[in-house]
């Protein structure tokens, strides 16, 4: 079987399922996002090891579940975040080890890369007046971004002339780029007709096609970045036909935070 059928299969089976987690929402899709969570940091601690850095796995993954306990007792938030980086300043800084700043700073990143994307996609999960409301943002996201995605590798493989990052992605063009808007576009407009929220029209969320077509193409850069130092072309080979965890939320983990401030305090 050839690794494109893998990809296929994969995906057929897993976006319904995916999408199902998402509208049933609660306790269920906390528990997965924390599970996605905790397997990007695993793929990030890999290839931080690689490298070098040697983050504290422990540390990281016990961060990842303070601060999401922080989003489900939300009265603790705070707490949650200021609790997490005592913890990792002060066990990093008591333990003997040379490279001591290297190791504490990777763990931060560790920590925090993954949670801004899985803790924000449970905060548009909550966003919105009627209980489903958040669903329909969630499906927006996911919309643009797979749109943005397939618009701009149809574009670039056809039309692609101009590299936009050829020391991090030697397939990435210009006009690729410019492509992902046109696909964010569709993705935005399919995603308000199918699955309407009231006050969250096209006409309140059309700057999100701006917004998502710049941010996602840098999540991905970023995750091709730590690969590329890596020495490796995939962050895992967890999905069968697609890599890694981190190989798919890629673009969401920075898109996710920042379409939810956008929701949060420009729109809702």
């Amino acid at each position: 079987m050839s690794e494109f059928t893998k990809r296929v299969l994969f995906a057929i089976c897993a976006a319904p399922l995916f999408v199902l987690i998402i509208w049933v929402g609660g306790f269920l899709f906390i528990a997965v996002m924390l599970l996605v969570g905790l397997l990007i940091q695993r793929e990030l601690i890999h290839l931080l090891d690689i490298q070098g850095f040697r983050p504290n796995a422990t540390i990281s993954y016990l961060s990842l579940v303070i601060l999401m306990g922080g989003v489900v007792f939300q009265e603790y938030l705070a707490a949650s975040f200021v609790g997490v980086a005592l913890i990792q300043i002060s066990v990093d800084t008591l333990e003997k080890n040379r490279r001591q700043m290297y190791r504490i700073m990777s763990t931060m990143f560790c920590t925090v890369y993954p949670a801004l994307g899985v803790l924000s996609f449970v905060g548009i999960r909550e966003l919105g007046s009627m209980p489903q409301d958040g669903y329909g943002l969630l499906l927006i996201l996911l919309f643009m971004i797979w749109a943005n995605d397939s618009m701009a590798y149809f574009v670039g493989k056809n039309f692609g002339r101009h590299l936009m990052a050829p020391h991090l992605s030697p397939k990435k063009t210009w006009e690729g780029f410019a492509g992902g808007f046109i696909g964010s576009g569709l993705g935005l407009l399919a995603a308000t007709y199918f699955v309407p929220v009231e006050g969250y029209s096209f006409a309140e969320t059309w700057p999100l096609i701006f917004v998502i077509s710049i941010v996602g193409p840098i999540g991905d850069l970023t995750a091709s970045k730590i690969k590329r130092a890596a020495g490796v072309k995939d962050t895992s080979t967890l999905i069968p036909g697609h890599g890694g965890v981190l190989d798919r939320f890629d673009s969401l983990l920075l898109s996710a935070p920042v379409m939810f401030l956008y929701l949060r305090y420009l729109v809702f």
